[in-house]
């Protein structure tokens, strides 16, 4: 008997990505096949030796890895991490999660900034974790280099997919904005000549 390649590949259940296409209204199994997806990679990480640190403390070690995952809080809620990869001195193995906050900026037009904070923490109360006005620099103006400051709306999220799902609702609103701007400033170019 001869045994043949075949090209097909057979993950492990929890192994591919299809919980992130399931886009139908029960999050929640979603959400089951990412914490499955979370806990079967710790499983495969436990059999090359790189066990999750679980107590405080202090180690040293070379950082030879990372990727993005997802860890449960203390509220039992999962949230975006990253997992980072260290080799020991004496050749023994961890890795260290560390959580964060995926997130992205919005420009609002001048004095719109309380307006678009209040729509977008209603209408995406659930997703979006945090809202905050931050000052920075916008290098689309053609005299940014005098140090001109822009107040923009940063949206703090506990997961990439809520991120994602969000940036997907606003980005036909932000398209169809910047279009009218556009075409109001060749409108005025053309009445100034």
């Amino acid at each position: 008997m001869v045994l043949r390649n075949s090209g097909r590949r057979h993950p492990e259940p929890g192994a591919d990505g299809e919980g992130s296409r399931d886009d139908g209204p029960s999050s929640s199994v979603s959400a089951l096949k990412r914490l499955e997806r979370s806990q079967w990679t710790d499983k495969m990480d436990l059999r090359f030796g790189f066990e999750r640190l679980k107590e405080p403390g202090e180690r040293t070690g070379w950082l030879i890895n990372m990727h993005p995952t997802e860890i449960l809080d203390e509220d039992k809620r999962l949230v975006s991490a990253v997992d980072y990869y260290f080799i020991q001195d004496d050749g023994s193995r961890f890795k260290v999660a560390l959580p964060y906050m995926p997130y992205f900026y919005i420009a609002a037009r001048k004095g719109c900034d309380r307006e678009v904070s209040s729509f977008l923490s209603k209408k995406f109360q659930g997703k979006i974790a945090k809202l905050e006005n931050v000052p920075k620099e916008d290098l689309d103006l053609p005299n940014h280099l005098v140090d001109l400051k822009r107040s923009y709306i940063k949206l703090s999220f506990h997961t990439v997919e809520d991120l994602v799902k969000v940036r997907k609702e606003i980005s036909p609103a932000v398209k169809k904005n910047r279009e009218q701007d556009h075409a109001s400033d060749e409108y005025t170019t053309m009445l100034s000549r």
